[in-house]
């Protein structure tokens, strides 16, 4: 399995989220995951919400008390310079976290930052205090 991210957004965010997505390449709705062809670089991409029923109930309630009422995109990337680029078109002047899988939520604001300062940056690298 490829690696995955997850990006929480409150209600109408998400729609902003979930349109960018369908929109960022060539979109094909399967029955399991959607594809998102991008490029060189594949997405695989969840709109379900089904990925939540991973989290902790400490987990949910940490996004809630962050963000308020929310869903949640489960994406699949072969490559952080490929999810890299289609991030920082989709997450422009939306609201959310992003759960990296590697033990961090992330607020969308700052992994754009992050990715402008450091074009090198990803979420399994160490992030500074």
């Amino acid at each position: 399995m490829r690696p995955t991210i997850v990006l929480l957004s409150p209600p109408g965010d998400h729609e902003v989220v979930v349109a960018r997505l369908q929109g960022a390449g060539t979109y094909e709705k399967d029955a399991i995951l959607g594809r998102v062809f991008r490029g060189d670089c594949l997405f695989g991409v969840d709109f379900t919400g089904d990925v939540l029923d991973d989290f902790s109930e400490e987990e949910v309630d940490e996004i809630r008390n962050r963000i308020g009422d929310f869903r949640a995109v489960m994406l699949e990337y072969s490559s952080v310079p490929c999810v890299r680029d289609l991030l920082l078109d989709v997450l422009q002047g939306v609201s959310g976290v992003l759960d990296t899988n590697h033990g961090e939520m992330i607020t969308y604001g700052e992994v754009l930052e992050r990715f402008r300062a450091d074009p090198l940056w990803g979420w399994r690298s160490v992030i500074p205090e």
